[in-house]
Order: structure tokens, then sequence, then C-alpha cells
């Protein structure tokens, strides 16, 4: 059984590499874990403490072999090839989260304690413990909150918050409604700042928004098992509401309309690229029944005194400023929308959400044939075909983002 299961594992490269992540995975969640540490560090005095003798051999080695003349060249050499500009940044940016966090830690158990907190007990605090990571109060408040006492004394408050109570809800709530920490949103938008200027925005009656993070997995290179690993899928299989493969089924679908709302830039044509992918290969009847959209934000918003006017491409946008030029208005007001995030909620609903104003491009296979043949060439394993595609049609690039 032993040998069997050792040939399936040097067989098996996608096991190797899960496996590899699962063991790294678990063995950080362990040794963050402080009794872990205290632990295994209690059993090593312990073994030191009934093995003196081992203690002087490994000095007695460890000094023998730092006596090496070659040994402290190398050394040497390998110490200033790690000193980088770059290196020299991420040890500080790492020390400088460690010294917040310390005195953040500190000055939230003062408060606990005292009630308040104040310069003095600080101090007096840092002296006690001898700890020579604890920055000075004035350093800490210079350092990190540009000299406002203010800001650090809320920052120490709010550090590391309890739950104190967990209270069962009497009523189902909107599970698309709940606001999630780093996460990006495809069902209506995609951005951080973007998920809450369009929850401010949207009519809750018939517009749902769902979190999703950033670029999902690209389905094209991925098998089945694998891609119900990602959250994101997961959510958006649930959200969606036809399950998948053979459990699919059309009639369960919870929208009718699937809007796909993201940034008109690259990155946004990509994470777009991938969510067809998605559709395509495990959802296809929702595209077939004109359920899945793909919402077109304006590129440039064109002002002039308090006329307002949005240009959803570079033709429009010389057009509104050729007519405003011809009404004498030479310099109009002119912003490019870089993302969704620079649009405050009223421009969000006015542009992108409002059904009466919004511009959406339907997502329709008129030739599933070539549709499935221009995927798998962009999306899948084969190199050589997508660089004969991009060799192909370089010439017709018009938005090239280098």
């Amino acid at each position: 059984m032993a040998k069997r299961f050792a040939e399936f594992y040097e067989q098996d490269a996608d096991y190797r590499e899960t496996n590899k992540k699962r063991l790294y995975e678990n063995q950080k969640q362990y040794w963050d874990k402080l009794e872990n540490r205290k632990n295994w560090g209690g059993k090593l005095k312990e073994y030191f403490a009934n093995h003196p003798e081992k203690k002087e051999e490994l000095s007695r080695k460890a000094k023998l072999e730092w006596q090496n003349n070659k040994l402290l060249s190398w050394r040497s050499q390998k110490t200033k090839a790690q000193w980088t500009s770059e290196f020299r940044f991420k040890r500080k940016e790492t020390y400088n989260k460690t010294y917040e966090e310390k005195a953040l830690k500190l000055m939230k158990r003062i408060s606990e304690k005292c009630g308040k907190i104040d310069k003095e007990t600080y101090n007096r605090e840092r002296l006690r413990l001898k700890d020579k990571s604890l920055l000075k109060y004035g350093t800490i408040c210079q350092r990190f909150f540009a000299d406002n006492e203010k800001d650090m004394l809320q920052a120490a408050l709010n550090y590391n918050h309890k739950i104190r109570k967990i209270i069962k809800l009497k009523e189902k709530t909107d599970v698309y409604d709940l606001e999630v920490k780093d996460t990006h949103n495809f069902a209506l938008s995609s951005g951080v700042f973007v998920h809450n200027s369009c929850k401010s925005a949207r009519d809750r009656r018939f517009q749902a928004i769902l979190p999703l993070r950033g670029k999902i997995l690209n389905v094209e290179r991925a098998r089945l098992d694998k891609m119900l690993d990602s959250k994101e899928i997961r959510a958006l299989i649930i959200a969606v509401g036809t399950a998948i493969g053979e459990d699919f089924n059309i009639d369960k679908a919870r929208y009718h309309r699937i809007i796909l709302t993201l940034d008109a830039d690259v990155d946004g044509s990509h994470i777009r690229t991938l969510l067809l992918t998605l559709f395509y290969r495990y959802f296809k009847p929702i595209i077939e029944r004109g359920y899945l959209y793909i919402a077109q934000p304006p590129l440039y918003k064109i002002q002039a005194g308090k006329k307002v006017s949005y240009a959803y491409s570079e033709e429009e946008r010389t057009k509104i400023v050729d007519g405003l030029r011809k009404e004498k208005i030479i310099n109009p007001g002119l912003q490019r929308y870089k993302g969704l995030g620079e649009m405050n909620p009223e421009q969000l609903w006015e542009t992108t959400m409002n059904p009466e104003n919004r511009v959406l491009l339907q997502v329709n296979i008129e030739d599933a044939k070539e549709a499935d043949r221009i995927f798998d060439t962009l999306m899948g394993d084969e190199v050589l075909l997508r660089k004969k595609f991009i060799q192909t049609y370089a010439k017709e690039v018009k938005n090239l983002d280098i």
C-alpha cells in the first residue's frame, strides 16, 4: 500500500503541489499559535537542561566552523548581497509594523487597566518591561501618527477589538449586502470602494451585489475539483442558483440579468475574460437565454459649467468636445475615469446602475464553435496557438497598455 502511494505521489505533480501548499498552510497555522511555540520552546530548554554536554558540543562545533576564513569570507559576501535597497526597505517596514503593534497593544492594556492612556504610565510600563522594541511615547506619535496624539490614542483604543456578544438574527439577511473586507464585486461592480458606493447608489428592490476577489481562477486550465476549491467560484455558483455540472438546472436561476461591471482598463478586460470563460464553460445556457450582460461604465466625464456629459468611447468624447467648441466653450473640464472607484454613488447610479441611463451589452453566442475556439486559444494551455493568434492580430490592436 505504501509503495503504491509513493508511486502515485511521484507521478501526480498536481497532487504534490496541492499537498505541499496544504502542509505549508497547516505549519503556518500551527506555529502562529503562541501556545505551540511556548510548548516547543519549553521542550528545547528542558532538553538542553538535561543534556548540557550536547550544548557544549554544539557550541564547540560552531566556534570551530566560524574560525574558517573561507566561511567568513563567503558569509560576508552573502550579507552584502542580501542588504539591497529593497531588502533594507522591507526590513524597515517590518520593524516599524512591529514597533507600532507592540506600542498600541501596550496602550490598549493600559487603557483596560487604568481607564485611560497617558504618557507617564506608558513610559513607566515600557521601562518596567525592559523591551527594546517598545519605542517611546513621543516617538510612536511622531513616526506613525504625524504627531497627532488624538489619532494615536484612538488607534490604541480600537486595537484588537474583542467579540463581546453574538446575537442571532430573527430575520434572514441578504448575504449579498454584507461588507466583506478586501474584496471586489463582479455581479454589479468591482473594487473595494466601488462596493460601498454601489450599495449606497443601487435600488435594493431589484439590485444585488455579489462580492468576489479580484482575478478569479482561470477555469480553462483547472480541473472541476480544483475549480470548486475556489471560494469566489463557489460563492458565484450559490448566488446564481443553478448548481453546476450534472446538477445544473437553468430553471433554478435566481437572476435573469447578471451584469458584470468592471474597470475600463486592461485589468478589467482580463477579469471580464476570466468570468466569461467560467460562464461559457459551466453556465452556457445562461448565455444562450440572454441572462448575462456586460455594463459599460463611461470613460470620460465632460463638464462645461453646470452641464455634465459622459463619454463611453474615445469617438464619443471627441464628438462631445467638438460640439462644445462650436458653442465657443474652448476648455471644458475633462476627467478620465481610471476605474469605477473614482466615481461617487451618485455618478455610479447615473452612469452605470440606473436602468434608464445605463448602457448594457448582452452576451450572445451566435457561433458556439467559433467562441469555443477563441476561448481555448486565449485561455488554454497551448502556448503556440496563443502566440500565433497574437502574431495574426497584432496589427489590429487599438488599445495597448504597456
